[in-house]
């Protein structure tokens, strides 16, 4: 059991029960939680796409910019995180909700510290506490590395890793001792 709270600039992690192709193995950075639901981006599914990819006329600025999928809502929506300071809505010290694209732009003229999410995790009122509440995810706390600097493939395993106890072992082939 979690004795953690879902909180905005928390992580929820997915347990290795949840199978749900759009969920499974993910690390969820929580942007906003409230009685009306939850709003969320999926961290760890890159798209191997940059900004220009998507938006062929953005600024040239912006075409380093990695793209990732954000969740399964909304696809056609873009968010951008910054750990520029200033440009956006903090969500955790480190870590912004960009603006404006020329605004995110202007902070980091090479698009370092930026990342794209394309579409969106959510969840209605109450709904994630009794997913939570049955296991099928991990609440942890978030730092900044988690958004921009740990490798995709290896956000998973790390959270729990730092985790540890129970959720340590759960990062190896998903808790099963028998499978290492």
């Amino acid at each position: 059991m979690n004795e953690r709270e879902i909180e905005p600039g928390f992580l929820i992690v997915a347990s290795p029960s949840l199978l749900d192709p759009n969920f499974a193995r993910t690390v969820v950075l929580i942007i906003t939680h409230d009685d009306g639901g939850t709003f969320g981006v999926v961290l760890n599914r890159p798209l191997d796409r940059t900004l220009v990819d998507v938006l062929p006329d953005v600024d040239p600025r912006g075409g380093s910019i990695p793209l990732f999928q954000g969740g399964p809502v909304q696809d056609d929506m873009l968010q951008v995180l910054t750990r520029h300071a200033g440009s956006g809505r903090m969500i955790l010290p480190g870590v912004a909700l960009g603006t404006e694209l020329e605004t995110l732009l202007d902070s980091a003229p090479e698009g370092d510290g930026l990342r794209g999410y394309v579409g969106y995790a959510g969840w209605g009122g109450g709904q994630l506490e009794s997913e939570t509440a049955e296991g099928a995810w991990i609440i942890a706390p978030a730092r900044p590395e988690h958004v921009f600097d740990v490798p995709s493939d290896d956000l998973w395993v790390t959270v729990l890793r730092e985790l540890g106890g129970h959720y340590g072992w759960l990062s190896m082939e998903g808790g099963d001792p028998s499978a290492n």
